[in-house]
């Protein structure tokens, strides 16, 4: 029968569950992989379960670690509200603020704005930055392995609470040897595209304003699918073709040219602040993100 359990195994283990595996584990905890096998050993001896198996270079979980990940997460939050409640009482403000972003924010907008938060902290506060789709953003957060999140798209409206943050414009952007003509979107069928993958908000907001056109992506010639801003830039140095980018994305940009398209303006989107309307907020988090409401109103 369990009848005790160590706090900081479980610390470890939310760790690497959220990695899947002891390697990627070894950058955030600091430790080799051999001391996580051994303490990965230690709390399924305590549980009397095992916890992950191999395949490949990845561990999958078990149902009984998905279960205990749930309490384990409850606790390690417990933990950091109450650390941060006490530093607040004995003077000292800082703690860790876990955020996701989605590629134009977390490459174009946030970087400023978490440097200047951190500035008034000197030292006392610690950002974790983690960079994805806005579907695997907006999913860390329900899991509960971000604070917050900044996303250009949201699956599910109801599961959030969300707020628009900065806005944005996608612009049909191409190779140099395009700019000379003015083209229709039927005749864009025929030029290669360079496209985001699919959990990109980008990508998704494009589809949905072609498909008020009364144009499928799928019918578009699409000759790469990348998971980058910077890889479809590339790609355009060496193809002669279009893709739809940011304009933070293309602001320093001194190859690429605006495609014209006949009566088709550039889209226009919002950013939007997510975060699990279920799941409380550490302080430090909160006043981040009421840093960055602020300043987003302020800037650009």
């Amino acid at each position: 029968m369990l009848r005790d359990i160590d706090l900081r195994l479980l610390e470890i283990f939310c760790c690497v569950y959220e990695k899947k595996s002891l390697t990627e584990a070894t950058k955030c905890l600091h430790a080799s992989q051999s001391t996580l096998s051994f303490h990965i050993k230690n709390l399924e001896k305590q549980v009397g379960q095992k916890l992950f198996y191999r395949k490949g270079k990845s561990l999958v979980p078990t149902t009984i670690a998905d279960r205990l990940y749930d309490y384990a997460k409850e606790l390690m939050d417990f933990k950091l509200r109450l650390i941060e409640d006490i530093g607040r009482y004995s003077g000292k403000r800082g703690g860790l603020v876990r955020i996701g972003a989605s590629s134009i924010p977390g490459n174009h907008i946030l970087p400023e704005l978490v440097g200047k938060f951190m500035e008034d902290y000197r030292g006392n506060v610690s950002v974790e930055l983690v960079i994805g789709d806005s579907i695997d953003v907006y999913a860390r957060v329900l899991r509960g392995e971000l604070d917050f999140g900044i996303v250009g798209y949201l699956p599910e409206k109801g599961r959030v609470e969300s707020m628009q943050f900065y806005e944005d414009r996608i612009w049909a952007v191409a190779n140099p040897e395009l700019e000379e003509r003015t083209y229709h979107l039927e005749e864009l069928k025929e030029v290669p595209l360079v496209i985001r993958e699919e959990g990109s908000g980008t990508r998704r907001k494009v589809e949905e304003v072609l498909m008020r056109y009364g144009v499928s992506i799928k019918d578009m010639n699409i000759v790469a699918t990348v998971g980058s801003n910077e890889a479809i830039k590339g790609i355009l140095r060496y193809v002669v073709g279009f893709s739809f980018l940011s304009e933070y994305a293309v602001r320093k940009d001194n190859f690429l040219v605006k495609l014209r398209i006949a009566n088709f303006e550039p889209v226009t989107r919002r950013f939007y602040l997510i975060r699990d309307r279920s799941r409380p907020v550490p302080i430090i988090a909160q006043e981040l993100i009421e840093f960055l409401i602020l300043n987003s109103k302020t800037m650009f």
